[in-house]
């Protein structure tokens, strides 16, 4: 029972809301201990109420997937957890999410706020529109790392909000190749895919590594950022973080045994070591 909750509340997927923690690094206080409780409990607040919007999500959807290759096997669809526990549990963790935020700051309740009731709208109408549904999920994470500004109250660079944009972009529409690339019946695909080819999304995920990495040059070559960052160095981590790109980019176009790229994350061993170098650089270049 306990697996299957875990499964429905995607507790793999708390890896995305480690975006959090980004201002904490980019502004110089990975030092300052005493943000860490704060960080900790936004952290724990995106952690509960993205579980939330995955429950919701999967009673909304429960029909559907119940045809679909891959998420007929989740616990909701599969019937080994009762719908009525899953609406238990998707308030709980609400209540939870918000609880935490409430000990940071009215920003940040705030910013939870806005995420849930983004979501709301997102499952009920909003996902099934081509294009806004991807760009639901790409704002979903600018909220993330607005939150972490707020709990450290630091302003967040205009820069980083469209870097975060178009990065949440390419990793969507990845989703959504892998997703097409496993669909085999026209009743098993989300409708705001249902009329895209994989050409145009093909084109869409390059189109947004691009811009993501662009917007990342243009951010650690801004002289506001290297004045904060008390350095002129840290264009150096640009060269991980294209690397990073280009090895998802590889990944999606050779690999579909899964719908989700998180599966990378968990099972590319080259894509962390990427993600370590990638942290070590930005640590030599920010704290030595």
């Amino acid at each position: 029972m306990l697996k299957d909750i875990l499964k429905l509340c995607k507790v793999n997927h708390y890896i995305k809301n480690v975006i959090i923690i980004i201002p904490l690094i980019f502004s110089k206080n990975l030092l300052t201990f005493n943000l860490y409780p704060k960080c900790l409990l936004m952290f724990l607040g995106f952690c509960f109420i993205s579980s939330a919007v995955y429950i919701m999500n999967d009673i909304v959807d429960i029909e559907k997937d119940k045809v679909h290759p891959a998420k007929c096997k989740r616990p909701i669809a599969s019937g080994k957890i009762n719908k009525n526990f899953g609406i238990f549990l998707c308030l709980f963790l609400i209540f939870l999410s918000i609880a935490c935020s409430i000990f940071i700051n009215w920003l940040c309740v705030l910013m939870i706020c806005l995420y849930f009731i983004l979501n709301i709208f997102y499952s009920l109408y909003l996902k099934n529109i081509s294009l806004i549904d991807v760009a639901c999920i790409a704002t979903g994470f600018i909220l993330r790392i607005v939150g972490g500004c707020f709990c450290i109250n630091v302003l967040p660079s205009p820069l980083v909000i469209l870097m975060t944009f178009f990065v949440s972009m390419f990793f969507t529409f990845s989703k959504r190749k892998l997703e097409l690339e496993l669909i085999k019946e026209p009743q098993q695909c989300r409708k705001s895919i249902e009329k895209i080819d994989i050409n145009s999304i093909n084109q869409f995920i390059l189109l947004n590594a691009v811009l993501s990495i662009s917007f990342y040059i243009t951010y650690v070559l801004d002289n506001s950022t290297m004045q904060r960052a008390g350095t002129e160095y840290l264009y150096l981590t640009a060269i991980p973080f294209t690397l990073i790109i280009f090895r998802l980019l590889l990944l999606v176009n050779t690999i579909n045994i899964n719908d989700d790229p998180i599966y990378f994350l968990e099972n590319d061993n080259t894509l962390k070591y990427l993600i370590i170098l990638y942290f070590v650089v930005i640590f030599i270049v920010l704290y030595f």
